[in-house]
């Protein structure tokens, strides 16, 4: 009887780190996703920036014209 309660605690206690360690995965995924979402936010901010530094008299562009701006500057590098 002993070891069968020695076996369930084990299993328990398995089920706890396995929970745990799951937990601490999908913080980790979470912060690294709102890391890249920053880093993406950084990056649009800063080349809308240059675009509207370029032709200061437009708004925030169209996606198609984001797209064509940035088809430009990237064919360049």
């Amino acid at each position: 009887m002993e070891e069968v309660n020695t076996n369930k605690e084990s299993e328990y206690e398995e089920e706890q780190i396995h929970q745990l360690i799951l937990a601490e995965f999908e913080r980790i995924k979470l912060e690294n996703e709102r890391k890249i979402k920053e880093e993406q936010d950084r990056e649009y901010q800063e080349s809308l920036k240059v675009d509207t530094e370029v032709e200061p008299t437009f708004e925030e562009p169209s996606l198609e014209e984001m797209r064509r701006v940035r088809l430009l500057r990237f064919d360049k590098e």
